[in-house]
């Protein structure tokens, strides 16, 4: 109750006691009429008391309700926060479960890009790809269409007969042969580099079929698994 409110209340206590007093018979004594004044003085302290009591009632009251609305704000901030970071942590999670995911899926594919032949072997002055090694060659492009920083060199080679020109260009030839496979297959251009060593470089150096069907070949090479 506000200080205002409280002098109105004292006033209007010592107006009801004084109107009181005035109403009897007007034959009190000085007796009488001290006891009246105490009365009303009475009155007074007590309306005063009774005002200043309920004043303090609703002043503690309005604080306590002040002081829950605060705790209730703030409980209220604490639990938006908290659901933020929840929101926050549980996005991170879900971004790191999906990027790990999608590593264990690159590296499934590269282990099984890895596992394939790396070898296409051709007959004797051909470079027509032979129907057993199709399966590997659509496994290489499988994995170069769905990785594509992925890139590769086709390096082409030929056994010892024929002119070091003759072999050199061979070479090439079976390398581009490989290369329109997997361009069919939809890899892109942009992931082949095709060169050829012709007879340089053969893997058997022996002079008999045996030797010369092991060196004319085409070797896969990633360059970034």
């Amino acid at each position: 109750m506000q200080v205002g409110n409280l002098n109105k209340v004292i006033a209007s206590s010592v107006l009801v006691v004084f109107l009181a007093a005035c109403s009897s018979t007007g034959e009190t004594t000085d007796a009488t009429s001290s006891t009246q004044a105490a009365q009303a003085a009475q009155a007074a302290a007590d309306a005063a008391a009774l005002a200043e009591s309920q004043a303090l009632e609703e002043a503690q009251a309005q604080q306590e309700a002040e002081a829950e609305a605060e705790a209730e704000a703030q409980a209220a901030a604490e639990a938006t926060e908290q659901a933020a970071q929840e929101a926050a942590q549980q996005a991170a999670d879900e971004a790191a479960a999906v990027a790990q995911e999608l590593a264990h899926q690159q590296q499934q594919a590269q282990d099984a890009a890895q596992a394939l032949a790396h070898v296409i072997y051709f007959d004797f002055d051909q470079s027509t790809i032979k129907a057993e090694f199709r399966t590997a060659l659509n496994g290489h492009a499988a994995y170069l269409s769905q990785n594509p920083s992925a890139k590769i060199v086709l390096e082409g080679h030929a056994d010892e007969r024929g002119t070091r020109e003759y072999n050199i260009a061979l070479g090439e030839r079976r390398g581009n042969a490989v290369s329109r496979y997997l361009v069919v297959q939809g890899v892109s251009v942009d992931a082949i580099e095709v060169v050829s060593f012709g007879e340089e470089r053969p893997v058997n150096s022996g002079h008999d079929s045996a030797s010369w069907a092991e060196n004319r070949r085409v070797e896969i090479r990633y360059i970034n698994y």
